[in-house]
């Protein structure tokens, strides 16, 4: 197998990847099990750094979307504990605050991760390989 046909299959994933956010984790899923797959198959030293942080950056990114979520609702149920023995206008306003918040910190996030495939992306474009 060629250089090219071999980097084809890193732009797939790359591509993939970037539009996980808009296919609710589907492509990064997809994206993966194919790196992972392609890895198995034995690939050049390049080749391998980018699948490897293809499937490094989504469990990274998919643990912190994890932890957010399971943060806010805990965060978001205290509040509202709290608020029912209390009484109190500042704890509303910060329970009806928590989901902009998480929202925000989602989105610099998404915003993170398209910054950092695209980083990638020119990585591969140059040939170089990414720093595992």
């Amino acid at each position: 197998m060629t250089t090219d046909t071999k980097r084809q299959g890193v732009w797939f994933a790359y591509i993939a990847t970037f539009l996980t956010p808009f296919t609710l984790m589907i492509s990064g899923i997809v994206a993966i099990i194919y790196s992972a797959y392609q890895m198995n198959k034995g690939t050049d030293e390049v080749t391998y750094s980018h699948y490897y942080t293809i499937i490094k950056t989504f469990f990274l990114f998919f643990t912190f979307f994890v932890v957010l979520g399971v943060t806010a609702a805990t965060t978001s149920g205290m509040v509202a504990g709290a608020e029912y023995w209390v009484h109190s206008d500042i704890l509303d306003m910060i329970r009806h605050a928590i989901p902009y918040i998480g929202a925000g910190i989602s989105l610099a996030a998404i915003c993170f991760w398209f910054i950092k495939i695209s980083k990638g992306m020119q990585r591969l474009k140059a040939n170089q390989a990414v720093e595992i």
